[in-house]
């Protein structure tokens, strides 16, 4: 979940939600002190991105985050950085949530909430499910990184737990703090074809490396993709694939990677690259190397 830009007629009713909400009943201290001054960052992001307050907007975000939507925006060819306060979805409005947990590892922190989390979308009212908030510390002060929701779908068990204030399920790898600031990542270039990666990895997993380290993905039993940072550039671009499996004989393993086209309206996307190992299962090689070569926006080898 990136940063996503809020109605500016809901400014002040959230600002006094908040400020009228923050009961610490139960809370350690310590939790309840932290709490408190994440919310006040996650507020002032707020009024940053309701304003397309870029000044703002830059002080209580992460640089970390900060480069990554800046890559992203580039990759789609928008102009930076406008494109970050245009969005149909909306950050949500924490002060109808409730809050479950406030934890800081080193130099990441996080807030746990709890609730029917409204993005403001025209749909169906979503059912209540678990929003974290997620923070990195910069020179002793905590910056807003990104938020992460989790939809639980049908396991009713784990949301009767949430609503509970059930803390299990936060000790998954998924919502762990690694208390490390991440690596700033270098800023691409705006690309020549706009192009996604989409990825299947049933029972192995796999790292995708394109154009030497400035789009890395990494998918395991599951299928991932998203838009590959700095695009498809003119002439070669190097691609490096390394699986690992993991199957069994009543699991085998599957995998391929795709190559699609995207454009700025968002049209039909097209095919450009696919591949597959070139071994049987079992026997794939620890390392591949490809390069797709781009002639012109409408055709590949």
């Amino acid at each position: 979940m990136t940063p996503l830009p809020f109605h500016r007629r809901r400014a002040l009713a959230l600002l006094a939600s908040l400020a009228a909400g923050r009961s610490a009943w139960g809370q350690r201290p310590e939790a309840a002190v932290l709490r408190s001054g994440l919310e006040r960052t996650y507020v002032s992001w707020l009024q940053a991105m309701r304003r397309s307050d870029m000044a703002a907007f830059a002080t209580q975000t992460s640089r970390y985050r900060q480069m990554c939507l800046r890559n992203e925006v580039v990759s789609l060819r928008q102009p930076w950085p406008a494109a970050v306060f245009k969005s149909i979805i909306q950050a949500p409005d924490v002060s109808r949530l409730t809050y479950i947990d406030a934890a800081a590892v080193g130099d990441t922190a996080r807030v746990v909430y709890f609730g029917r989390v409204d993005f403001a979308l025209e749909s169906a009212i979503t059912p209540e499910n678990p929003l974290i908030v997620r923070f990195l510390r910069e020179g002793g002060v905590w910056k807003f990184d990104w938020i992460q929701y989790v939809n639980l779908g049908n396991d009713e068990d784990a949301r009767r737990q949430a609503r509970a204030g059930g803390r299990k399920w936060l000790d998954t790898p998924d919502f762990q703090l690694t208390g490390r600031y991440p690596d700033i990542p270098k800023p691409c270039r705006e690309p020549y074809q706009i192009a996604a990666l989409s990825i299947l990895a049933q029972s192995c997993k796999v790292t995708v490396d394109i154009n030497h380290g400035t789009h890395i993905e990494t998918v395991e039993n599951n299928t991932g993709g998203r838009v590959i940072t700095g695009g498809m550039q003119k002439g070669p671009n190097h691609i490096i694939i390394t699986p690992a499996t993991a199957g069994t004989p009543e699991r085998p393993p599957q995998l391929s990677i795709t190559i699609l086209t995207r454009t700025e309206t968002y049209r039909p996307s097209t095919r450009l690259w696919t591949w597959k190992p070139p071994e049987p299962e079992g026997k794939w090689l620890p390392k591949y190397e490809a390069t797709v070569f781009v002639k012109s926006r409408t055709s590949i080898r």
